[in-house]
């Protein structure tokens, strides 16, 4: 991937990508500093403050991925 596709990946993405791409490396402590200076990050997902640890898990990531995709009627349920 050159620079001008990692770029508008970056732009296009949403909060969990970027979580998933940067922040999931962070120690605890570096990752709950990051939240606590940006309240407005994960806003679009149901997640509280003090179970940040749970975005690790790759599965709980797709579940919120399916959240957001249902409340944003992405989904259609036949």
């Amino acid at each position: 991937m050159d620079k001008e596709d990692s770029f508008w990946k970056f732009v296009k993405g949403d909060d969990l990508d970027f979580y998933e791409e940067y922040t999931i490396n962070l120690s605890d402590k570096e990752q709950q500093e990051f939240f606590a200076d940006n309240p407005d990050f994960m806003s679009q997902y149901p997640i509280s403050r003090d179970k940040i640890y749970l975005l690790r898990d790759v599965v709980f990531r797709g579940i919120l991925r399916k959240i957001k995709e249902y409340e944003g009627g992405k989904r259609k349920w036949h």
